[in-house]
């Protein structure tokens, strides 16, 4: 199946993305994000010059520039419901569109890491001279440097909200490696439909809202632990709530690269207050209309929510969000990408 290059603002590329929302949600955001760099590729399995979608294609935005942050998104039409009569969704010719894709992206170049990212890779080599090889379940024992480790694997790539389905692809032909984080952590993905949200109560006197500012960003990056450059999170909307005295922030959000509610996070002794779903509330009023509107006129947002994380999960649900599917954040092997659209391993 051949694969073509799209420019962000292909129409045709556009035009499917806006046809299968809120399923395709994460690429007609990232498509749209202006923080774009010289190395991403877009890529579908129809040409920029079609007049008319075929009824089975995938789709993928990829940079590996970004790494250790998230490198590729993919969305495949079968992501949609009732697309076939398969019990997964997914017909045979939408698998081999997915298994195009990643054989062409597979051939890709792979440029240099950004600078900024240095310390990522020098966490990475800590983590060798720590942990020589895997534990006696094939995985690394937790620590930052785990969240680091496939940087010394240049063909491996975090491939960020995940489809259940082409995960499972992944595992069949072999891509998944089970040895990095990811591989078996389910999330929910949440939509919300901006129409649905909820009022939210006002901010305590002493509180004030404001955007996240630089200095703010290390107490950010100190509460998570997933790797976001300080140059990342500065390009993304935020939303703050700060001290009035203080100056200091006591919760936040992003609005992510694919358009996703990122680190969403209040202080301890300001939780149960109604902040969360405040902050939740505002960032997609603010920033969400117009980005990710179907043919119907529905605008859509969403967050990924790791199972078992109850608190995030009644955020998500107080905001009127529905878990709709299953998606992960997993780590591939490229390397074993290259033909299997033509192996016989569908």
């Amino acid at each position: 199946m051949e694969v073509y290059h799209h420019p962000a603002t292909s129409p045709a590329l556009q035009a499917a993305l806006k046809s299968t929302l809120p399923y395709s949600i994460n690429l007609v955001y990232r498509t749209q994000h202006p923080n774009r760099t010289q190395h991403a590729n877009i890529v579908t399995t129809f040409s920029p010059e079609d007049t008319s979608i075929p009824k089975c294609w995938a789709a993928a935005y990829l940079d590996r520039s970004m790494r250790p942050e998230t490198e590729l998104w993919i969305f495949a039409a079968g992501e949609a419901p009732n697309h076939s009569s398969s019990p997964n969704g997914f017909c045979s010719t939408c698998r081999k569109a997915v298994l195009s894709v990643l054989d062409h992206l597979s051939t890709l170049s792979t440029p240099p890491m950004r600078p900024d990212n240095q310390p990522a890779l020098d966490l990475a080599h800590q983590h060798e001279k720590e942990y020589p090889t895997p534990g006696p379940d094939g995985t690394y024992p937790p620590s930052p440097g785990m969240y680091m480790r496939h940087l010394l694997l240049p063909k491996v790539i975090l491939v960020g909200a995940c489809h259940e389905q082409i995960v499972q692809i992944c595992r069949d032909t072999g891509l998944v490696r089970y040895e990095f984080p990811g591989g078996n952590l389910e999330l929910n993905k949440f939509v919300f439909k901006l129409s649905g949200l909820p009022t939210t109560r006002e901010l305590l006197e002493e509180l004030r809202w404001g955007e996240m500012r630089e200095k703010d960003i290390e107490i950010v990056k100190a509460r998570t632990n997933i790797p976001r450059s300080t140059k990342t999170l500065l390009s993304l909307k935020s939303v703050g709530v700060f001290e009035q005295e203080s100056d200091k922030a006591i919760a936040w959000t992003f609005l992510g690269l694919d358009g996703s509610l990122t680190t969403l996070h209040t202080e301890p002794e300001y939780r149960g207050k109604g902040i969360a779903k405040a902050v939740g509330a505002k960032i997609i009023r603010d920033y969400a209309p117009g980005l990710a509107v179907d043919d119907e006129g529905n605008a859509w947002c969403h967050a990924d929510v790791y199972l078992g994380n109850v608190q995030s999960e009644s955020v998500c649900r107080s905001l009127g969000g529905k878990a709709l599917w299953k998606d992960y954040w997993v780590r591939i092997d490229l390397e074993k990408a290259g033909k299997l659209a033509s192996s016989g391993k569908r």
